[in-house]
């Protein structure tokens, strides 16, 4: 017995040392990845091949067969697993318009997690489910065919040609270029029309298969077949009335059999069990693993279905053992693509140092990635660029002036993230003094207790005591540091080592200490227990599971006491938050007061504006494109006092801003920047890079301009394609500092393709850069078709004065439509109009010919 402990225990160091043990043939890497993964899979119990279509796959130690954990994020940087380059959110790389750039994000951020792989000993010591780094659930591919869903800011946005270039690349850059390995596992999901929050585990999207072949399928069938992508999830959603997870004719005839699909399919989180749960698809759990597995679902998200139930259903007569081996052959595959069975030599991934983490190189590129994604809205007058030398005084101030907003599936950045404001502040230096006034709402009652008025007993800083608890009972030895404020909420600040995982207990004490007299109200915002001293009292008793729910109380404080706090709070799970509030005595005070001030004083006032999670996230839609009513009514005021006012907004999504565009002389959106965010804004502001970022989707003048949220047939008035009225700002807008005149549109065709090239020139008095549009327009008798279809796209860097040729190549087959009576992709012979310009709506030169095949 003890012999045989020895054994696998030298067997266990052959991966860490990076020998290649050939005990058996599928650990011999001279055979090719079939005859490998058929050996291993022979050698397996049932039970064993069960146990690797879980997403948490544990160790087989028997055969040396290592724990497997699948399911990172990498949107826009490694997530989980310790901390790496934030780039800015996939709304932001979409708005680039630039698909090279794009790949080499996505290079950079896959460098960077073989890199934390191989500083984990080939991943043998990152022990966290969920945090291993060569599986990752991205990109989001979805079209972001309504503005009010939650997770818009995780597309590419609303056109599938578009999603398609940039979703490729990104696809690419993560797994690599290498001909036998792959750097790490891509997964686009959600497949397919995943498009709201609400109801989201169970609502049934019914849509045509026309507007399934034009608009939500494109992006997946070019991951596939362009980038040759490993892993597709699927849907929480069914459609036309099948879940996605079980829907055959989505995950075998379409992606297997027509696209051609190797991969493995993974479920979103809990999807399986939704199958009875939500969707009530199927009576058992056992039916719903039969129905997901033959449905061509291989790996389940989550520890229900497969994990507790498939073996059940395989041993009831339910499951075939083929339908099981299917499975573990295309799970095993992409193993074996990463060469965790193989000796690190002669993988060219095994040797990216840890350095490159954080590099400087990588700094820079998240840099220029927020630089080419900012988009000009509005610049009347030549508002923009500053000219530093003609200014003294500025005033930043705004809702998102002094945060950094990293959006949805945001890891921990190496580097301190630079704010708008300090971002600024970098820029102008001593030479323009900068006025700073924090952010106040007249929209509540109740706002953050401000770290002035908080104190402790173990420094002189401001700010409580926090002792931060690994479980929900106060219980074992806390990290501990003061907090300026109570500000517990990881869903919309950025990413916090103390913050960032979920079943925890905290405790906060000290002091408060009033800066006047009178009756104040002390509240908590929390959703799970909470409980509250004031002068050591139990005034607040809510040590349970709950909704988010503000508790209130009221102390009369006199002007520079202190009085006793402590705060008890236990998060159970999900979207965490717990913020100290209070309300000050009732006063005529302008809460706005020192705002205006700076205002008037100002040569010009830079407000930055906009939303975070606490609007737009995963499980929360929209329900008015708006900003919130107190930043609008704070504008007024502000742009009253003084009409020299920059908007920076700062958000993942469109919104309706009408009053801004009639009145505001400079909007520029920053989306979710990432860590250097706030450097690049300054370089836009201030003309030390010229903007260049195009729209990714329409900016709509209200929310009463769309279709209904459940109706997904994108022709029913959807997105530029089919939108007839007026919108705020077009698909493909954006402005610059600089102008270009396009001519000489030319048009070749020959049995395959068509040539249409043009000249571009910058005419204006600055560098930069023009993204080239191309669409086209299909004969009247194509059923349904769009307005405008893009085709091309191209970003060119022109110094001023120079010009280039500009050349798109669009082959004819790209120009079909789907056939709803054949069932077929159609060329329909007739007048094709193409059209070059600089958005969906400034079009510069256009021809029609008469295309036949």
């Amino acid at each position: 017995m003890k012999l045989t402990k020895y054994i696998l225990f030298i067997l266990c160091l052959f991966p860490i040392l990076g020998i290649a043990q050939e005990q058996f043939p599928f650990q011999n890497q001279k055979l090719s990845t079939e005859k490998r993964v058929t050996d291993l899979l022979d050698r397996l119990t049932i039970e064993e091949k069960v146990s690797l279509l879980v997403s948490t796959a544990v160790a087989i130690p028997r055969l040396n067969v290592a724990k497997y954990y699948h399911g990172n994020e990498a949107l826009h940087g490694v997530v989980k697993g310790g901390r790496f380059t934030v780039f800015p959110q996939a709304i932001a790389l979409s708005a680039t318009w630039n698909p090279d750039l794009i790949y080499n994000v996505s290079s950079a951020i896959s460098d960077e997690a073989r890199a934390k792989w191989n500083f984990y000993n080939q991943g043998l010591d990152q022990k966290n489910v969920y945090s291993d780094l060569l599986t990752f659930w991205s990109p989001t591919i979805n079209m972001a065919r309504d503005p009010r869903w939650g997770r818009t800011p995780e597309t590419y946005g609303e056109d599938p040609y578009l999603t398609s270039r940039i979703g490729v690349s990104f696809v690419k850059g993560l797994q690599g270029n290498d001909k036998k390995y792959l750097k790490v596992v891509s997964t686009p999901k959600h497949f397919v029309a995943n498009n709201q929050e609400d109801n989201r585990f169970a609502y049934n999207a019914v849509v045509s298969e026309k507007s399934l072949r034009e608009y939500y399928f494109p992006a997946y069938k070019a991951a596939i077949k362009e980038g040759n992508v490993q892993s597709i999830m699927s849907a929480y959603n069914a459609i036309n009335g099948i879940p996605s997870t079980a829907n055959n004719w989505l995950l075998n005839t379409i992606l297997r059999e027509e696209w051609g699909f190797k991969g493995y399919v993974v479920s979103d989180c809990g999807a399986p069990t939704y199958l009875v749960k939500s969707h009530q698809f199927v009576k058992t759990k056992e039916q719903a693993a039969k129905v997901a597995i033959e449905g061509g679902l291989d790996l389940e998200c989550g520890d229900d279905i497969y994990a507790k139930h498939l073996l059940t259903a395989y041993k009831n007569g339910l499951v075939s053992q083929a339908s099981i081996d299917k499975s573990v052959i295309r799970v095993l595959r992409a193993r074996f693509k990463l060469g965790i069975f193989d000796s690190t030599e002669k993988n060219p991934y095994t040797k990216i140092s840890p350095d490159v983490i954080g590099s400087k190189k990588h700094q820079d590129l998240a840099l220029e990635t927020s630089r080419q994604s900012i988009v000009l809205l509005k610049n009347h007058n030549n508002t923009l660029p500053l000219n530093s030398d003609k200014i003294k005084k500025i005033a930043v101030v705004g809702f998102n002036a002094n945060q950094v907003v990293f959006g949805d599936y945001s890891g921990l950045s190496v580097i301190k993230p630079i704010s708008p404001l300090e971002g600024i502040r970098n820029k102008v230096g001593d030479k323009i003094a900068v006025t700073y006034v924090k952010w106040k709402t007249a929209a509540r009652n109740l706002n953050l207790l401000e770290a002035e008025n908080l104190r402790n007993d173990f420094n002189d800083e401001s700010g409580l005591f926090g002792e931060y608890f690994d479980d929900k009972f106060l219980e074992g030895t806390p990290q501990t540091r003061i907090d300026k404020v109570v500000n517990f909420d990881p869903v919309n600040n950025p990413p916090d080592p103390y913050t960032n995982y979920r079943h925890k207990s905290i405790r906060w004490t000290g002091y408060i200490t009033p800066n006047f007299s009178g009756s104040y109200k002390i509240g908590v915002n929390s959703d799970d227990g909470i409980r509250l001293w004031l002068n050591n009292k139990l005034v607040v008793d809510e040590w349970h599971n709950r909704g988010a729910t503000t508790d209130q109380v009221k102390i009369n404080m006199e002007a520079g006491e202190k009085y006793a706090i402590k705060l008890e709070y236990f998060d159970n799970g999900g979207d965490a938050i717990c913020q100290l509030l209070w309300e000050v005595p009732n006063s005529t005070e302008d809460i706005y007061q020192e705002d205006k001030e700076a205002a008037k004083s100002s040569d010009y006032v830079i407000a930055v504006m906009g939303i975070n999670k606490s609007i737009e996230k995963e499980g929360k839609d929209r329900t008015s494109l708006n900003l919130p009513e107190d930043q609008i009514n704070y504008l007024k005021e502000m742009y009253a006092l003084n009409q020299n006012m920059i908007v920076v907004l700062v958000a993942g999504s469109s919104l309706a801003i009408n009053w801004m565009d009639d009145n505001i002389p400079a909007i520029i959106d920053a989306w979710y920047p990432g860590e250097s965010g706030g450097t690049a804004i300054a370089d836009v502001l201030f003309g030390d890079y010229n903007p260049a970022g195009r729209l990714p989707f329409t900016f709509y003048k209200s929310v009463d301009d769309l279709p209904p949220m459940e109706d997904y047939e994108v022709s029913n008035g959807r997105t530029y394609m089919y939108f007839q009225g007026d919108v705020l700002y077009p698909f493909g807008y954006g402005l610059s500092y600089t102008q270009f005149d396009y001519s000489d549109l030319k048009i070749k065709e020959n049995d395959e393709k068509i040539i249409i090239s043009a000249t571009v020139k910058n005419i204006g008095n600055y560098n930069g850069d023009e993204v080239v549009q191309l669409y086209f327009k299909a004969p009247e008798s194509v059923n349904k078709s769009p307005i405008k279809k893009l085709i091309g796209f191209n970003r060119i860097s022109q110094h001023i004065g120079k010009s280039n040729q500009v050349q798109f190549e669009v082959l004819k087959k790209e120009l079909q439509f789907w056939d709803e009576e054949t069932k077929q992709w159609s060329f329909t012979n007739g007048d094709y109009e193409f059209m070059l310009g600089a958005s969906s709506e400034d079009i510069r030169l256009k021809k029609t010919i008469v295309l036949n095949q």
